[in-house]
């Protein structure tokens, strides 16, 4: 079974001689772990955080652990940021897996899933945006779950910043971090839902030829890390705002290990080419402007034990303030 955890403590520095401006992340975020009010009233944020301590996923799909330690470690590195955004934060703390569950089953990684999902939903039906700090990728198909719950008959599209496709099939393996778009697709054809896709940042050799023959027959709109370039910038936003015109809601997910190796290691396959993170920042930045509902996001994959000197984990916090901001407007 899963659990909330609401341990993490937001605090850092102060400069009360700077004045009322000087304001950080630990100044501004508030408890959103007690959700809705027993009056009714909605949630007093624009935006909530939402832990998901769970790489069980990633454990399923052969690769290295450690992103379940990642939400708190985040938060660490958010709290000292300087706050240049709009609107009001909210914690909501962490989803994770009890101790003694066997993290090796379909049925504790689909609840664990379940319960990120249904949680999602009930800060989306208060009224607040949800930014989720996985976790692997199996977070994606929770998160998912709580926007469709949300607003299940609404047109979702899906941005996944990311080298890989992370659409194999559930086989005797059962599913994993490799399988999250494959389990929201299976969702939607089960309601005759359309399965709006886009993949940017898609690595060569990270993806086998049956994932690009998948992800062509499903009708992926995708992007290679070799033609995310400063050069193509031009391109790369208009085939965003084609993708953007034609849904109603969007769901952005970015996976770190879409970045170089050099600008995140701590990862569970870092990539030997990437997409600078600058590209990453403006696409993000871009869509802020553009989307015309954009509720959900989440970061995942980032693993706090291959992070020797801390370095990735502060690269990882300048994108999350980075998606803050652009969801707030």
């Amino acid at each position: 079974m899963t659990k909330m955890n609401t341990d993490f403590k937001w605090s850092g520095r102060d400069d009360p001689e700077d004045g009322e401006t000087a304001k950080r992340w630990h100044h501004i975020i508030q408890d959103g772990t007690k959700g809705q009010g027993k009056d009714g009233s909605k949630d007093n944020n624009d935006l909530t955080l939402l832990g998901f301590a769970c790489d069980i996923g990633i454990a399923r799909n052969k690769g290295r652990t450690g992103a379940a330690q990642a939400p708190n470690t985040l938060r660490k590195n958010l709290a000292n940021l300087a706050w240049h955004g709009a609107g009001r934060l909210s914690d909501a703390g962490n989803i994770g897996m009890a101790a003694g569950d066997n993290a090796l089953t379909d049925d504790v990684l689909h609840q664990a899933q379940t319960d990120l999902g249904n949680r999602t939903a009930q800060l989306l039906n208060n009224g607040s945006k949800v930014l989720i700090l996985g976790g692997g990728h199996e977070t994606a198909a929770g998160s998912f779950y709580g926007l469709h719950q949300h607003c299940k008959n609404t047109n979702i599209g899906i941005i996944n910043l990311d080298a890989h496709f992370d659409i194999r099939l559930v086989g005797d393996n059962g599913i994993s971090s490799g399988t999250p778009f494959t389990q929201i697709r299976d969702l939607l054809t089960a309601g005759n839902q359309s399965f709006h896709y886009m993949a940017l940042g898609i690595t060569q050799t990270g993806n086998t030829r049956a994932l690009f023959d998948r992800a062509t027959d499903w009708g992926v709109d995708y992007m290679l890390d070799t033609q995310m370039t400063a050069a193509n910038m031009p391109n790369i936003l208009r085939m965003i705002d084609r993708f953007l015109k034609k849904i109603d809601v969007l769901y952005l997910t970015l996976d770190l290990d879409v970045l170089p190796h050099w600008q995140m290691p701590a990862v569970s396959a870092p990539s030997g080419r990437g997409v600078d993170m600058h590209i990453i920042e403006t696409i993000i930045t871009h869509i802020g402007k553009t989307a015309q509902a954009w509720p959900l996001s989440d970061v995942v994959e980032f693993n706090p034990s291959l992070d020797n000197d801390g370095r990735a984990a502060r690269t990882a916090a300048c994108l999350i303030d980075t998606l803050a901001r652009a969801m707030l407007g």
